[in-house]
């Protein structure tokens, strides 16, 4: 079953231009009550999407040896070429890149190297398509800027409120992008397991006309998010539900493989400064009545908990620290090659069989 078209989230980015109020309205009952927006009419220009598209299907289409040339376990920053499933018949592909402007500073915690260097394709093989991934990672750093702005009016707070949240130095603030294809499969496979994304705000570009992507109403249903040209997913993640104490919900959501064709995306992931705490951030902020009272409803008619929220151990450490500890967990041959002081904390039962030759 698919969103009905007249129950999808839609929210005209234009509209913030031309009379913000109504604007920061919407985007404030789609996002408490929802949890996630169609964004239409954005920013970025057509033809940026367009030469993204064209080099995401570039991508996948390179010989097998070619992505495995760029394979994630190269670096110690979890960017490059991952494989779901056996290398002839995979259930996922995806290759992940952010901004490689890094310097890490002399005495730095172990989990500022996880932003860093890419293993890319080799030029030859891959034509001008590092260059539009590079543009389409700009424009979209602009927009979640000027997003976070507006999330943070919608709740209630000053237009810079979240800004506390982020590294001060705007250059420094690393986001991640992620192609993704999902090849034919037969039915029912799934693509990628029911999740809430960890970090701070998505922003999913789904340029296929396959269908896939699914979200779980309050009622336990999935319902298919369909492709719309000219629009992103925009929707909330578990630090900024965290942050706002449950004001926000990140929804669960998924991918079912395609019976037919194959299915891509461009997923675009913000995250907070590495050194915040998300637990010491969340007590910064105050929301105002009506916006609570709009929680409130929500946890009435969908028979949430009106608990307080609780916060878990992880919540009091720094972010980045968080998002390195579940990468090194999923992760053990790049925990085994470029973090030798963590890797027994994840792994006490040493390197898994299947990497013995990775390493000899």
């Amino acid at each position: 079953m698919l969103i009905p078209h007249s129950e999808i989230p839609f929210l005209d980015y234009s509209l913030s231009q031309r009379d913000k109020p109504a604007f920061i309205a919407q985007l404030r009952d789609k996002f408490i009550n929802g949890g996630f927006v169609y964004l239409e009419k954005g920013p970025v220009p057509t033809e940026v999407i367009d030469k993204m598209v064209d080099a995401t299907t570039k991508f996948f289409a390179l010989p097998p040896e070619a992505k495995d040339a760029c394979d994630m376990n190269r670096v110690a920053h979890f960017n490059g070429y991952l494989r779901k499933g056996p290398a002839e018949n995979p259930t996922r592909e995806q290759f992940n890149y952010g901004d490689e402007n890094i310097t890490l500073e002399e005495g730095s915690p172990e989990y500022h190297k996880i932003h860093g260097s890419t293993p890319w394709p080799d030029d030859a093989l891959f034509p001008g398509c590092r260059a539009a991934m590079a543009e389409y990672y700009k424009h979209l750093k602009t927009l979640a800027m000027e997003f976070t702005g507006f999330v943070s009016e919608a709740l209630g707070l000053a237009p810079d409120a979240l800004d506390q949240l982020l590294e001060s130095d705007v250059s420094k603030r690393q986001l991640r992008c992620k192609l993704l294809c999902y090849p034919t499969c037969p039915p029912s496979t799934t693509g990628f397991v029911p999740h809430t994304d960890s970090n701070f705000l998505t922003y999913l570009l789904q340029p296929s006309e396959q269908l896939g992507l699914e979200f779980q109403k309050p009622s336990g249903e999935w319902v298919g998010a369909p492709p719309i040209r000219g629009t992103y997913i925009v929707f909330v993640g578990i630090v900024l539900q965290k942050i706002t104490h449950g004001l926000v919900k990140a929804p669960l959501h998924r991918v079912v493989s395609p019976t037919q064709g194959t299915r891509y995306s461009v997923g675009f992931f913000q995250g907070v400064s590495m050194d915040t705490k998300v637990a010491e951030a969340a007590a910064k902020f105050q929301f105002p009545q009506e916006v609570l009272d709009m929680k409130r409803a929500r946890e009435e008619r969908e028979g949430e908990s009106t608990k307080e929220y609780v916060f878990t151990e992880a919540d009091h450490l720094p972010a980045g620290e968080v998002v390195l500890n579940f990468k090194l967990k999923a992760h053990p041959l790049v925990a085994y090659k470029f973090y030798p002081n963590l890797f027994p904390k994840f792994h006490p039962d040493g390197l898994p069989a299947k990497y013995a030759n990775a390493v000899h």
